[in-house]
Parts: structure tokens; sequence; C-alpha cells
């Protein structure tokens, strides 16, 4: 008997607000043991963004070089709003997704309140709609406190939602109550193998009328741990990612391809891009550049206090840190004084001595003006002679001033740890800890990708900024695969004799 006269016929899921593919790469990798069919069938997508649309149709559309010898989904790249379903109750056995993480941002203000909840409703009428045994609901940590989960709870059991129930992420009665339990919804992708520390509200139901058993629906249990306790894994670090891309040439900007057709999805798309094309680098600004050579290993924006950048007449520069006090008692920066060169981040015993001579013009901090960054004429004298220079101050009087907040703005990854949550502005480092962790510059594209599980054969549609919310956006690919573990080994109780 071959190993696919053992497995069941693919589970069928649509997935929603599918962007470009991460849960549903997520699925399509997980393979049962001892079975070669694959496990899951992508019956559909619906995604609004166009380049997501366009990624998702180059990856898992009918021409896709990856595909699995299965009929290709439905790519709907349309307002869900405005979206039928082309299935009847249950013809889908799994439908994943969640509303746009956006929407559940804390500014609660009535307009994004109005939509956010317009397209949480679709999600549910989807679900109503089609009847598929699980649904599965994937958001940002704020989703658990949002009047959505609220609403969602008590929908539940009742109105139209009456044959379904939420899977207890502790799989137990007893135990904590309220958001002392409701917090265990909350999944980090390092327990589940992803080199990034990423926590995402997962919320799983199913529905209670079909002939399965329901004990065996339960989370996934994690694989890795911080410190390797509990028989785990450690959690992975970035350090081999860092390895590998070390050895690979930065190219200046994405191969100039320009729009053409997709496959599956309308109008005309920039790419599509290889994974290795994605190791993009920046044209930095002086002062932003100044500020990654200023910043050790493991540093964060609290290193740039009292440190400037230094261009002599010549053209030569150097970062340079005041000794003592940086501001006096007014908040005024302290300019005249003793100093000590920086290098790769960290101080040396170079003296110099700086004496004020002008003050200069503030320079704006990049191409928006919104910030400025203040600049002296200076004389500075190191081994007994004196020549003349221009400092800029690399911290800012709001960053000086706080020491409470994010201590990961323009923070350098650190080596021997997963990376911090990957954004859709991975590559601007006053957005999170996102500096490389030796190198003088953002991560990239490719690596950002690396860090969210994509794989090496994952093609990629869009601009610049398109591809960082593609990736920014989806959920991390290790922990995808493991959830679909879970529901395969709900779902598979057919085959396996095991249905109540």
């Amino acid at each position: 008997m071959s190993p696919d006269a053992l497995c069941v016929p693919p589970i069928k899921v649509l997935d929603l607000f599918a962007g470009c593919g991460g849960l549903t790469e997520g699925f399509h990798q997980y393979q049962p043991e001892g079975c070669a069919r694959p496990a899951f069938h992508t019956v559909g997508a619906v995604e609004w963004d166009e380049s997501a649309a366009a990624t998702y149709a180059l990856n898992f559309g009918g021409t896709a070089a990856r595909s699995r010898g299965l009929e290709p989904p439905i790519i709907a790249r349309a307002d869900i709003r405005e979206w039928t379903p082309p299935w009847g109750p249950g013809e889908v056995d799994v439908v994943v997704g969640g509303p746009p993480c956006q929407g559940f941002s804390g500014l609660n203000r009535e307009k994004v309140r109005a939509e956010r909840n317009q397209l949480w409703q679709e999600f549910i009428k989807v679900v109503v709609a089609l009847q598929p045994k699980v649904f599965v609901i994937e958001n940002v940590d704020r989703f658990l406190r949002s009047v959505e989960f609220q609403d969602l709870k008590q929908r539940i059991g009742g109105a139209d939602l009456t044959n379904y129930e939420l899977v207890d992420p502790l799989a137990a009665e007893d135990g904590p109550t309220g958001w002392a339990r409701e917090r265990h919804y909350l999944l980090n992708a390092a327990d589940f193998g992803a080199p990034q520390a990423r926590r995402r509200a997962i919320v799983i139901g199913r529905r209670i009328d079909v002939d399965l058993e329901r004990d065996l629906l339960r989370y996934p249990e994690p694989t890795h741990s911080k410190d390797g306790a509990d028989g785990r894994k450690r959690w992975l670090s970035v350090d081999p990612l860092f390895r590998q891309t070390a050895k690979l040439a930065l190219r200046s900007d994405l191969p100039d391809r320009g729009p053409r057709p997709v496959p599956g999805v309308e109008g005309m798309h920039r790419g599509p891009f290889t994974a290795r094309e994605l190791h993009i680098g920046r044209n930095p600004e002086p002062l932003s550049l100044a500020r990654y050579r200023a910043i050790p290993a493991g540093g964060n924006r609290k290193d740039l206090r009292g440190r400037y950048s230094c261009r002599f007449d010549g053209g030569e520069e150097v970062i340079i840190e005041r000794s003592g006090e940086y501001r006096d008692a007014s908040g005024h920066l302290v300019v005249d004084g003793s100093y000590r060169v920086v290098a790769s981040g960290s101080v040396t015993l170079v003296p110099l001595t700086v004496r004020l001579l002008e003050k200069g013009e503030p320079a704006a901090g990049g191409p928006s003006g919104r910030s400025k960054s203040e600049r002296f004429v200076v004389a500075v004298r190191t081994g007994g002679s004196e020549r003349k220079a221009e400092l800029e101050y690399l911290s800012t009087p709001s960053w000086d001033a706080h020491d409470t907040g994010s201590g990961d703005v323009m923070g350098r990854a650190r080596m021997g740890t997963p990376s911090v949550t990957i954004r859709t502005e991975f590559f601007k480092p006053e957005k999170g800890r996102y500096l490389h962790p030796t190198e003088d510059r953002p991560i990239t594209h490719l690596e950002a990708a690396k860090l969210q599980g994509f794989p090496a054969s994952f093609k990629w549609c869009g601009s610049r900024l398109d591809i960082a919310k593609q990736i920014g956006n989806a959920v991390p690919i290790p922990l995808g695969r493991k959830i679909a573990e879970s529901i395969y080994g709900y779902l598979d109780q057919a085959r396996s004799g095991t249905s109540a």
C-alpha cells in the first residue's frame, strides 16, 4: 500500500486578508509523517492590495513553479465587503485570516473603529456562510482587548455562531480567569522555531455539530524556549542569517523589471523578484550614517547622547563623545570641553579638545525636514595642533530627555537572540531595533523575509515599499506551520478512526 493510500484528501482552506501568503505558506509547508500528498489545499484567497495579491498568485497560483499538483486557488483581488464566496456551506474545511492590524490600533478614532468593525463583520459573515469545521483568526496582541474580540465571545454559542465554540488555549477547565487566561491566546513565533520574537493573537474556533472529538483540537505546543528548559530547544538566533548575508553583495535597488501581467490576478505588476534580489541597501543621509556608526553592538538611541559627527575641513570625519555632562542645567548642549574618539560604536582612549567658534545653521534630519540636528563650528585640538571642523549632534532633545519608552529605537539587532518583531518599516532604524548587528546599515528586505521564515524560492511583486509591507504584515511561517499541524491532527480523525 502506498503512503498516499493512508492519507486523507487535502484539507480545504480559504485565506481571507491573505496578504502575500504567509499563513498559506505555513499551512502548505506542513507535511504529516509518512504522507507524500499535501496535507492542505488552499482553494481560495481574498486580498485587496494589488501587489500582495500578485505575490500570492506568483507563489500559489496556477502557473506557480511551487505548485503541488492541485487545483489552483481562486484568488480574488477584491474588497471583501463586495466579495461573495463561490462555495456552499461545508465545502471549505478551514477559514483563516484576520482584518488588517491597523484597525486594532489604540487610537480609537471613530472612522477607524467603524471601518475595522465592518471588516471584522465580513470575516464573521464568511464563516457563517461557509460553515467551516475550523476558523483561525490571527492578529496583533491588541486584538484581545478590542471590542471585536468581546463581540466574538458574545456571539460564540449564540446568535449567528450558535454551533461554534472557541478552543481554550489552556485546554483545561480550571486555572486562571479573565485576562490571566486570555493572554494565552498570544503565541510567540520564537517558541515555534522562528528566529524572531513576535507575539500574535491566535484565536481558533470549531464547529460543535460535527462528528469529531473536540478535545483533539488543541493549541500547538511550543518547541522552543528562551533558555531551552523543559526539554525544548533554545530560541533560534539571528546569527546564522547574518553570517549568510555577510557573503552577499548589497544591491542599490530592485532590478528594473517593469510592470507585467501575473496569471491569476488582474492588472500589471512590477517584478517578479527573487529573494536574493531583495538584498537591497538604502542611501542614508550623512546624519543617519553617522548615527549608525556611533551605535555599538547591541546599542540603541541612548548611545547617541553626547556624541557628535566631527567633519574636518579636509573631508575627514570621526565620531566623538563629550566627556562629562553634555547638557547644562537649562538643557542646552555644552560644546566646549574634552572629548574622546569613538570607533565601532565604542569610546577609545584617543583624546580631543573642542573650542566653540560659532553655532551653525540647524540641518534638516532628512527629506521630510521634520527634525533638525544641531551644528557647531569648532576648533579641535589633537596632538598639539588645532583644526577647524563642524560638529553635528547625533542625538535629539527628545531622545536625551526620555529614558523610558522603547529601547529599540535606532537599535542594533542583538546577536545570540531572535530578532524583534519585523514590522512593515523594518528598513527604518528609527522605528525599531532594525540596524544590522555589526554593519552600519538597516537590515535588508531579504534579511527581513528570512526572519519571517520565507523560503528562498518565494517570489515577490511590487515596489520596495510594497514588498516591505507584505513581509511585515505576514504571519511568521514556522508559527503558521505549527497551527496547521494542530488543525490537521484534529481533522484527520476520519482516517485514524478517533472520531466521536
